[in-house]
């Protein structure tokens, strides 16, 4: 999966999660900060990740994500392997 698939997914799922317009979500886009500040939105995000990717995921590994383009290559290395 090319990393704007993967960007596109992640989005559609912030999007859905947050009832935001979709330009308001942008790879430099703060997780905590802009996007889901709400710490039960961000599980339930990593669990949908977790679901459709296939790995799981450390909480410390998703603790250290800042943004939506950090999200996107921790993805794109663990889908790789």
């Amino acid at each position: 999966m090319q990393d704007q698939e993967v960007f596109e997914w992640l989005r559609s799922k912030i999007v859905k999660a947050r009832q935001i317009r979709p330009e308001v979500v942008r790879m430099d886009s703060s997780l905590s900060e802009d996007l889901i500040p709400d710490s039960f939105e961000m599980i339930e995000l990593v669990c949908e990740i977790e679901k459709h990717f296939g790995f799981r995921i450390d909480y410390d590994d998703f603790s250290e994500m800042q943004s939506v383009g950090d999200v996107v290559a921790f993805i794109q290395q663990n889908t790789a392997k």
